[in-house]
């Protein structure tokens, strides 16, 4: 009989512990389906915040790497590099003002201990890079391209060696910077589009660099709006600079061109006020020209042409005012000119022994 009570004490103790455990399950239950629920909603609302992007990267060889990053949406990144030792960085974010969407960033390597880097921030920019074409010693190629805006589209091709490319374009929108170096080594390119001093902003502006043989540089730099620039550089140890812009609102369709064709060759471009027109053809070797429109005030509307044919000539040409003009023509060798116009309306012509 003693036996009998103990067991039924016990079972009952059971019963209870049983009945109690069961309660706690039901509670675990539906607070953890709670709390799956929740976490549901924020994956979904982490999908709907960063979603649709693409990215694709292939390597063929030894010591490759490759680093994307990406946040937004509907954005692609693509990357393919053929060698060994090449280094790629895409990173694609946000701009303050620009969004994050519609990013394009193409990157293709072909050789070894190439560089390149992609950065955009904002919406609807497009980037492309192509260093090597299969040749051999297209290797140690450099290439950077910065974005930050909206719209703006960066172009590098370097097909040789030890090559550098820097583009940047900031605070704008439909900007277009396009850089070519090809048929040598040791090349050096380098393109700014960004807002002038004043905040006007920097839009629809073009810079073309295009450079073929060894050791020649570039560097164009555009601030305000509607400014073409283009520097094309055939032969050796040529340098090109333009400036477009340097004044406190920046430059509105100013365009500038340098042409150069042989070796040694130095021309200088700076641009500062609207409407602004020089160009320099420097056909020879070891020639030097230079052109200053404007000034930190600004000027409108004046026309500067050099053309230099043979060797060891220097050309000058000063504008400060409004709708002056300056042509200098020079043929045979090691002649100097030097014009500087201040004022409205001006005109000055030179030639020395051109043909």
């Amino acid at each position: 009989m003693g036996l009998l009570c103990l067991w039924r004490g016990c079972a009952t103790r059971l019963l209870t512990r049983i009945t109690q455990l069961i309660s706690l399950l039901f509670q675990s239950f539906f607070s953890m389906k709670n709390l799956s629920l929740l976490a549901a909603s924020l994956l979904v609302a982490g999908v709907a915040h960063a979603q649709n992007n693409i990215q694709s990267l292939s390597q063929t060889g030894g010591s490759n790497t490759g680093t994307v990053t990406q946040s937004g949406s509907f954005s692609t990144a693509t990357g393919t590099q053929n060698g060994n030792g090449n280094q790629l960085t895409q990173t694609q974010d946000a701009a303050t003002g620009y969004g994050n969407t519609l990013n394009t960033a193409t990157a293709s390597q072909r050789g070894n201990n190439n560089k390149a880097s992609q950065s955009q921030y904002g919406s609807r920019n497009e980037g492309t890079i192509t260093q090597g074409d299969g040749v051999a010693n297209d290797d140690g190629n450099e290439a950077t391209q910065l974005q930050i805006g909206q719209r703006n589209k960066a172009t590098a091709t370097q097909l040789g060696g030890s090559s550098l490319s820097y583009q940047e374009q900031r605070d704008g929108s439909r900007n277009e910077a396009t850089v070519t170096q090809k048929g040598g080594d040791f090349n050096q390119a380098r393109q700014v589009q960004r807002d002038a001093t004043s905040g006007y902003g920097t839009n629809d502006n073009k810079a073309v660099i295009e450079q073929t043989g060894s050791y020649n540089k570039s560097s164009q730099e555009q601030r305000g709006v509607e400014n073409r620039a283009t520097a094309i550089q055939n032969g050796g140890l040529n340098e090109a600079t333009q400036t477009q812009g340097g004044n406190f609102d920046g430059s509105f369709r100013s365009v500038a061109a340098i042409d150069q064709l042989g070796d040694g060759n130095k021309a200088t471009q700076t641009q500062n006020g609207d409407n602004q027109r020089a160009t320099i053809e420097q056909e020879g070797n070891l020639n030097i020209a230079v052109q200053t429109q404007g000034n930190s005030i600004g000027g409108v509307g004046n026309r500067a042409y050099i053309d230099q044919d043979g060797d060891g000539h220097y050309a000058r040409q000063i504008q400060t005012g409004v709708g002056n003009q300056a042509d200098t023509w020079q043929g045979a060798s090691a002649n100097t000119s030097d014009v500087s116009q201040i004022g409205n309306g001006n005109t000055s012509v030179v030639k020395q022994n051109h043909p």
